[in-house]
């Protein structure tokens, strides 16, 4: 049975009078009077008769006014409530992002999205590079975020959110600490934590090693930052970290040193918004992006 027949039959059965239901329905007499025979039809008995031209409903129809009349109203709550978190749904703005990113946006800045634009919730969970593209790629997520250069995300529109250059954590007393910034060469040999495939700083890290003409040494393959940091501060390792991890808390950061990378003037590393580029950006996108520029200084692009 259609729910709109069974919604034409409850007008019909309220008001006795097919013109009049077909006035309140804003649609015709004979489209009205259609949708009962066919109700008619399907139970093989009639709901209504016509007395002296007056129609009355019979016993049947008394019933399946009253049955009707609740099927009606729970879809109309179910129709209303669905309709409802649609609305919702369209105001949320559900991002995923590689580690640490809200650590070099800084929390703040999400705080503050969220304090400017009241209407767009933002939801965030954090991924590896490989699932930050996956899930943008099969619209389970609206927008990523993620660490990397314009190679690693062709084929996604991508917006430079904030330049961001890498820096490397070394232990004090390591031969390094003595430098004021880094080159690859300087690090030929030097065991590094590194990430795993997954992540785009560590493929980039192999590539840049091998075209300055050596293999990486790495000290271990993790993402558990408290690994990288215990091994730093054994002096065994050393690690990639934010320019601004001497604002962590942590007591351990009077024993560490962060030394900027130069990477060269080709490769634009830095925080990306990613979205799939064939599908229209939406305003909570667009909103988002545009605030986390402005807020990182970047100039507007997208």
């Amino acid at each position: 049975m259609d729910i709109q027949h069974l919604r034409y039959f409850l007008t019909v059965s309220r008001t006795l009078n097919y013109t009049k239901a077909a006035e309140e329905l804003y649609i015709s007499r004979q489209a009205v009077a259609q949708a009962v025979r066919q109700l008619e039809t399907e139970l093989q008995s009639p709901l209504l008769i016509n007395r002296k031209n007056t129609l009355a409903l019979t016993p049947l129809g008394k019933v399946f006014q009253k049955e009707a009349s609740k099927i009606v109203r729970s879809f109309g709550q179910f129709e209303a409530a669905m309709l409802k978190q649609a609305e919702d749904k369209k105001n949320e703005l559900r991002i995923v992002m590689g580690a640490g990113i809200v650590l070099n946006l800084s929390a703040e800045m999400f705080a503050n999205f969220s304090t400017a634009y009241t209407s767009i919730l933002l939801s965030t969970k954090e991924e590896d590079n490989e699932a930050i593209l996956r899930h943008v790629e099969e619209g389970e997520a609206d927008l990523g975020l993620i660490g990397t250069t314009p190679a690693y995300i062709q084929g996604f529109r991508s917006c430079l959110i904030k330049k961001s250059d890498l820096h490397v954590c070394l232990h004090i007393d390591h031969p390094l600490a003595k430098k004021e910034s880094l080159t690859f060469q300087d690090l030929k040999g030097v065991p590094m934590v590194g990430f795993g495939e997954k992540y785009d700083l560590h493929r980039y890290y192999v590539q840049k090693c091998h075209e300055n003409g050596f293999a990486p040494t790495f000290s271990i393959i993790t993402a558990d930052v408290n690994i990288s940091r215990n091994l730093v501060l054994e002096n065994r390792s050393v690690s990639f970290a934010f320019p601004d991890y001497r604002k962590d808390s942590h007591p351990s950061v009077s024993k560490v040193k962060v030394l900027p990378l130069n990477l060269g003037e080709t490769d634009a590393w830095g925080i990306y918004a990613i979205t799939r580029s064939d599908e229209e950006i939406t305003l909570p996108q667009q909103l988002f992006i545009e605030f986390m520029q402005r807020q990182a200084g970047t100039a507007l692009s997208c």
